[in-house]
This record gives C-alpha cells, structure tokens and sequence, in this order.
C-alpha cells in the first residue's frame, strides 16, 4: 500500500491503556499522600469566579490560535482547506483527546485522508511542524526560568545540566533552520523528501514566525490566566518559576501519562510547586486545572463528532 492510500495506523491497546494506568497510579499516590478532606477545603474556599473568568478566557484564545495554526498549515502545506472546516475538525478532536489522548492526531489525520485526500504521512507533517513551533515556545519560557529564577528557589542538583540544556536548544535552531531552508537537506535527499517532513521542506521563516506567534501568544495568555487560578486559591508563586510549571503542566496533559487532563499536571506541579505552597493547595490547584479542561474540551468537541465523522465516511476518498 502507497503512502498516497495508506491509513493511519490505530494505536495499539497498549498504547491506549498505558495513559490510564499511569494516570490511575499518579492519581492514587497524590491521595494516599495528601488529606482529600484539605484538598475539598481549599477548593470551596477558592473564588470561583477568578478561576472560570481566567480559565475561559485562555480557552478562547487557545481555540482561536489552535485553528488558525492548523487552518493555515494545512493550506500552506497540504490542500485548500475553509477556516471552517478546520474548525469543526479541531473541536471534535478536543472531544477525542479528553479520552483517549493517542487517537487524537490519528483522527484529524484519518480526516484529512478520507475528506481532503492527502496522504498519511503529509498531513501528519504539518501537526508536526506546528508541534515543533510549540516546542520553540516551550523552550522561550523555560529560558527565563533557566536564567531568572532566583537562586534560592532552584534545585541545585540539576540547575547546571537545565540551564546546559535551553543554550543547547537555542543552537540547535539555526542549524535546523539551514539545514531546511539552506543547502543541507540536498545532502539527504531521501529525509528531505520524506512525507512526514513535507511540512518542513515547504515551510519558510515567515510560516514558522507566524506559528510561533499563535503558539507564543496563546502561552502568555495561559500563564497570565494560571497566574490569576494560583491566587485564587492563594498560591503565590515566584513568576519566573511559573514561566516552567505552566507551560510544562499543560503539555504533559497531552502526554500518555495523562487522561483527560488527569495524572500528569499533578505530577508536574507537586513536584515544582513543592516548596511555593502546601500539599493540599498544590493537588487543589492541579485538580481544578484538570477538571476544567476535561469539561471545557468535552463539551466544545461533542457536537462536532459526527458532523466530522460524517464528512469523513460518507463519501469515498480521493488522494490528491
């Protein structure tokens, strides 16, 4: 089978479980450790109406540059696609990685092949040149952590390595720049024209600069919002260290560690929250991040499942 007609391949069962056992296991160590009965205190007690004010607003900004970054790839590196479209397919996503994190992609790319007619491996390359861009805001703000954070909240045992590995990063990134948009990839030709990394073959500094600006902003307004949570449950952090904690809490949430949200944010924030707050305060924090963004997901893709679906089966596909 070509890569032209070739399906995505569905997670193993493996895969789709092992979020939900370490999701379970994290889950189950964070209350063997620390009183629920605390935990429920602290999150009566929280003003509610910060969080969800704060939590909505970065859930408008990140479904607004969550589309565009996809709605102007895959028209940049794929197909004509409506903004539209690209919407609908994104919302039901969301509805998807609630659950089970592993058949996100797989869907939107299942979509692309069954409605739009591009390859597997193509419109897989053009998640992944957002995903990259992502990474490149993720690494800006663990930057000023790196080099901001005060001494005293730092964890000396690692400091060096940490702060080694952001200035590997960073020159890491003009070499991958020239090697795509410089000479270099006509020295391997068959990775310059691998399908997985059409996206970047294509791309040109202004596509990555304006991904990175969805990506970037989005993550400002993510901090900002998870700023205002903390202190609604009184949590005062020092910011430089939030600029990791966020960021880092929030993708972990896409990692198979998590399901729905649930497992990996707890384990992320207890571990670099400790010492900024209590227990209790932290897995307060972590939860009601967690079941805000179960909801809020859950509740935008719904609708959107089987008009996506629908789209996808009810005609036959046809490969550009």
């Amino acid at each position: 089978m070509s890569e032209s007609t070739a399906a995505p391949q569905k997670p193993g069962l493996a895969r789709q479980l092992a979020p939900w056992v370490f999701a379970t296991l994290i889950l189950g160590y964070m209350f063997w450790k620390v009183d629920f009965r605390k935990v429920w205190e602290i999150i009566s007690g929280a003003h509610g109406s910060w969080i969800i004010g704060a939590y909505l607003t970065y859930c408008i900004v990140y479904y607004l540059t969550d589309v565009l970054s996809f709605y102007r790839s895959y028209n940049w590196f794929n197909t004509p696609i409506s903004l539209g479209e690209t919407a609908r397919l994104r919302f039901a996503s969301y509805a998807v990685q609630a659950v089970n994190g592993a058949l996100t992609e797989v869907m939107c790319v299942l979509y692309m092949l069954r409605a739009k007619g591009v390859p597997a491996l193509q419109a897989t390359s053009s998640a992944g040149f957002i995903y990259f861009n992502e990474t490149l805001t993720l690494v800006a703000l663990l930057t000023w952590c790196a080099f901001m954070l005060p001494e005293a909240n730092r964890i000396p045992q690692i400091w060096p390595f940490f702060q080694g590995l952001i200035v590997v990063a960073w020159l890491l990134l003009p070499v991958w720049l020239w090697f795509w948009r410089g000479s270099g990839k006509d020295r391997w030709p068959k990775l310059r024209d691998a399908g997985a990394l059409v996206a970047f073959k294509k791309a040109t500094l202004a596509n990555y600069g304006e991904v990175f600006l969805y990506r970037f902003g989005n993550n400002l307004v993510s901090l900002a919002a998870n700023v205002v949570m903390l202190r609604a449950i009184g949590i005062d952090a020092p910011l430089p260290l939030l600029f990791a904690v966020v960021p880092l809490m929030v993708n972990v949430a896409y990692w198979p560690v998590s399901v729905g949200g649930f497992g990996g944010p707890q384990l992320v924030a207890m571990f670099l929250l400790k010492g900024s707050a209590s227990e209790p305060q932290i897995v307060a924090y972590s939860l009601i991040w967690s079941a805000l963004f179960f909801l809020t997901r859950t509740l935008t893709g719904i609708p959107f499942l089987r008009p996506v679906f629908r789209a996808a089966f009810d005609k036959p596909t046809k490969i550009i």
